[in-house]
């Protein structure tokens, strides 16, 4: 009898454990910290996590670079706003979700750079000084720039020629070694750039490079015969698609150039998706007065109500993401656009800097080097450079911004576009957002410029419009320049 009584009291025991283990298992694990912050400081970048992180970093070269990698950590679900103006030794600074718990930062530098790392005993923060900072455990690690490899001579453009139907025209170049080249919209209407760095032309060329076709407006092209700054100004008649295409076992590039997708029909036929960006918790950038503080989240719904209902009355079907100030989760956002099928989505947003009165005016994101957003972008940020009254910030690619692109283009499976209507922080722009007279010029200029997305428009070119544009390759770009890149793995 006893001995029962011990294997009963051994099950009872065993049972308890056994239980404790598994409420523990079925308990879920707790939030990642995640990324809250990166600020420069002169050549000092403060990194601050939401929690207890490690920081540990490394160099890696060709191209020079020092990388940062946080753990356990996440991206928020917002995106990040890096503060205070870039040291001239860093080129770029970019981050992402390198793997599950790991984000990582790099600083693509310029040069040969010292650099040292300190955490804060909180675990929370960590600082990359650049320079000469003095590391108390000793020297420095310094990158070391590889030997410099000498450069190859230009390439020839060798030939030119148009193949083209109603539809389509392609633009084929022949060169006598593969390079590669580069798209960038151009501020003014629909114009786009077509880099050509490390080509020279060849005497053969022609001088007149315009073919007749009904998207094409124009072709200017640019020669250098040092191979630095060629390159070709496209101008169209409408919002067109522009993409780039390299021959796997020649050296021909292909210029192609027609109709983007749901660029057909009319307007009324077409599903928009409408997304007033942030709401509820999310308040987005902040405009502070001397009695008073302007929520971008209330701006962008007011705008977008406004262009819902203009569309509504071009008998378009139209969905907002949301109708209130109401949260919705990131991803959600364009999860409901590719649900419903929709033809295109429209995120409305106001820029904003770590500095007031810093920055001003209007710029249509689009993702990575997507042609059909690029197109989109185009058209809307026309119009709206004709009625905001504020400097015109072009169609910009959002990998300008963050390495990844934002997550609501990136996720969209329609032409997708971000507009980033005035600087809430501006004194002159955010007066300009506050007035329902600006809002409403906003709204017809947007549903303008997807009319002429769809339908398509040509207007008469005037003297302005058919100046001479400067084209310049990348190496050789101001600060204002809009580059167009494709997204790199961290």
């Amino acid at each position: 009898m006893p001995r029962a009584w011990r294997i009963l009291a051994w099950a009872f025991w065993l049972g308890v454990v056994g239980g404790r283990i598994l409420a523990q298992t079925a308990e879920p694990a707790p939030p990642l910290p995640t990324l809250q912050a990166l600020r420069w400081e002169e050549s000092v970048l403060y990194i601050v996590a939401s929690g207890k992180v490690t920081f540990h970093t490394f160099t890696l070269r060709e191209p020079l670079r020092v990388v940062v990698d946080i753990s356990p950590c996440s991206l928020p679900s917002e995106p990040i706003q890096p503060e205070g103006d870039t040291p001239t030794a860093v080129e770029r600074l970019r981050w992402a979700q390198f793997k599950e718990g790991v984000v990582r930062v790099v600083l693509d530098l310029r040069s040969d750079t010292q650099y040292a790392l300190s955490t804060d005993p909180s675990g929370e923060q960590a600082m990359l000084a650049l320079g000469s900072a003095p590391d108390p455990q000793g020297e420095p690690p310094r990158l070391v720039a590889p030997p410099a490899k000498p450069a190859a001579p230009p390439a020839e453009l060798i030939q030119m020629e148009w193949e083209s139907n109603e539809e389509e025209a392609r633009l084929r170049l022949r060169l006598s070694r593969k390079v590669a080249v580069r798209l960038q919209p151009h501020r003014e209407g629909y114009q786009t750039i077509l880099e050509l760095p490390q080509v020279k032309p060849s005497a053969a060329l022609p001088a007149d490079w315009n073919v007749k076709h009904p998207l094409i407006e124009e072709v200017q092209f640019s020669g250098d015969e040092k191979g630095v700054r060629s390159a070709l100004l496209i101008r169209t008649t409408r919002a067109a698609s522009l993409r780039v295409e390299y021959d796997k076992q020649q050296p021909v590039i292909t210029l192609a150039i027609n109709r983007p997708r749901n660029a057909h029909g009319k307007l009324s036929e077409k599903h928009i998706v409408i997304d007033p960006g942030h709401g509820g918790k999310s308040l987005g950038a902040v405009g502070r007065e001397k009695d008073s503080v302007v929520y971008e989240k209330d701006i962008n719904l007011a705008i977008a109500r406004r262009v819902r209902q203009l569309l509504l009355k071009e008998k378009a079907t139209v969905t907002m993401t949301r109708e209130d100030d109401s949260h919705v989760e990131l991803y959600a956002r364009p999860q409901l656009a590719n649900d419903l099928g929709a033809d295109f989505f429209i995120s409305i947003h106001c820029d904003s800097t770590p500095k007031p009165n810093s920055a001003s005016g209007t710029t249509t994101y689009f993702h990575a080097s997507d042609p059909d957003g690029r197109a989109l972008a185009q058209a809307i940020q026309k119009h709206l450079a004709a009625v905001t009254g504020l400097p015109n910030r072009g169609a910009r690619s959002d990998t300008a911004i963050y390495q990844s692109g934002f997550a609501v283009l990136r996720r969209s499976n329609m032409p997708a576009v971000l507009i980033e209507v005035a600087y809430i922080n501006h004194d002159v722009d955010r007066a300009k957002l506050k007035d329902p007279k600006f809002q409403q010029k906003v709204a017809e200029a947007i549903v303008a410029g997807l009319r002429a997305y769809v339908e398509g428009e040509r207007e008469a070119q005037t003297a302005q419009q058919r100046r001479e544009v400067e084209v310049r390759p990348a190496s050789d770009r101001r600060e204002e320049d809009i580059p167009v890149q494709m997204p790199e793995q961290l």
